[in-house]
């Protein structure tokens, strides 16, 4: 099987392959952050490694059987609305187009934001698909309306897919649209139960350097729940952080937080809050913007990863030592976001000494889950 991906990464596309025993034959990754190329390298073999899609001769590229592109999202020209190719350039989605129309590959796979879906008002996602199925192909089964004439033809399917449905316990959502240059019917793969729970991917003995310091616990303040507690019971709780908890001023009287700073129903899933510090814990830190989560051993779901983490975690745990709580509180270590998405510790360790801890946070954050490329590949494939 001839495979090409573009926004390569760390190449989830082809692990997941390799996972399923296919016989593959990587004709090229396209890669442009030299970091990620360079753990990209450590772990496929492309015959090709090209650092710019934009610059890439098309036509040297021999027809793929499969095409993986997990493009960004950005708006088109307002002064488009000419239709087709036009209507699409100066985004890195013409890019992708371009090669699909030169090299007409039997099947492609494009990933991206569930915001694609209402992004710029639903205009970006009306023109991809447009683009890709029109000229002759279907969305979803249906034939469109062909308004436009120079569009690629092919047979295209469009669902969300969470990566929690797919056996890694992260609450990831991103759509997926598959196409196939002939037609056929397709479903995507049925939501699995989720066995695996956050606490199996945790690291039983981590460094100190992924800890806290004691300056910034000491800024963590517990939340605790507010409901049936009396006026002066809550003007002794200080940065309670989600609805119905009020946060104390330097002044000693309390206020009722702006909804801003709570956490999400999805943050608090899972686990629960505690008064006295015996179970588990929720807290923000006053000025940094960090969440501090103490995860139960009823907790199953991480909050998705974001390439951003590596500056500002969204996530930071706790060693509880049995029951008993250290407030040791810590980062996810790069290892666990790996695993978080889906890779092997043998991956993870090749990758690890060529990067440091800042870009494999990062390519974490990037990354397709592996394991939905797994699920999505054996309902392509039939396996």
């Amino acid at each position: 099987m001839k495979i090409g991906t573009d926004f390569s990464g760390i190449g989830s596309p082809e692990s997941a392959l390799k996972r399923l025993g296919l016989d593959i034959d990587e004709v090229f990754a396209c890669e442009i952050d030299k970091f990620a190329r360079a753990s990209f390298n450590e772990l496929h073999n492309p015959t090709t490694m090209y650092e710019d899609i934009t610059t890439r001769n098309h036509s040297e590229v021999p027809q793929l059987d499969l095409y993986v592109a997990g493009f960004p999202c950005q708006s088109f020209s307002s002064a488009g609305k000419r239709g087709g190719f036009e209507d699409t350039r100066g985004t890195l989605f013409f890019n992708v187009a371009e090669f699909i129309k030169e090299n007409q590959p039997k099947c492609f796979v494009l990933e991206n934001v569930k915001g694609l879906l209402s992004h710029d008002n639903g205009r970006t996602y009306q023109t991809i698909t447009d683009v890709l199925t029109n000229g002759g192909g279907t969305l979803n089964g249906q034939i469109g309306l062909d308004s436009i004439y120079n569009g690629l033809g092919y047979h295209v399917y469009a669902q969300v897919l969470n990566s929690k449905d797919y056996g890694i316990p992260q609450n990831r959502e991103r759509i997926f649209l598959v196409g196939f240059k002939e037609f056929r019917e397709f479903r995507y793969p049925k939501k699995m139960e989720l066995k695996l729970r956050l606490k199996d991917l945790l690291q039983d003995n981590t460094e100190s350097k992924y800890f806290l310091s004691d300056k910034t616990i000491n800024r963590l303040s517990t939340a605790v729940r507010c409901n049936g507690f009396t006026d002066k019971e809550k003007k002794n709780i200080s940065n309670c952080i989600v609805s119905g908890y009020y946060r104390t001023p330097t002044d000693g009287e309390y206020i009722e937080v702006d909804s801003k700073y709570y956490l999400s129903d999805k943050m608090t899933e899972g686990f629960t809050l505690s008064r006295n510090n015996n179970t588990d814990i929720v807290g923000d830190l006053n000025k940094g913007g960090e969440r501090g989560v103490v995860y139960s051993e009823d907790c199953s779901i991480m909050s998705c990863l974001t390439a951003t983490d590596y500056k500002q975690p969204k996530q930071v745990l706790v060693n509880t030592n049995g029951v008993k709580i250290d407030k040791r509180i810590r980062r996810l270590t790069p290892l666990e976001c790996w695993r978080l998405q889906g890779y092997t510790d043998e991956q993870f360790n090749k990758a690890q000494k060529v990067n440091s801890d800042t870009q494999l946070y990062k390519q974490a954050g990037n990354s397709i889950t592996v394991d939905v490329m797994v699920e999505l590949f054996k309902k392509i494939y039939d396996i």
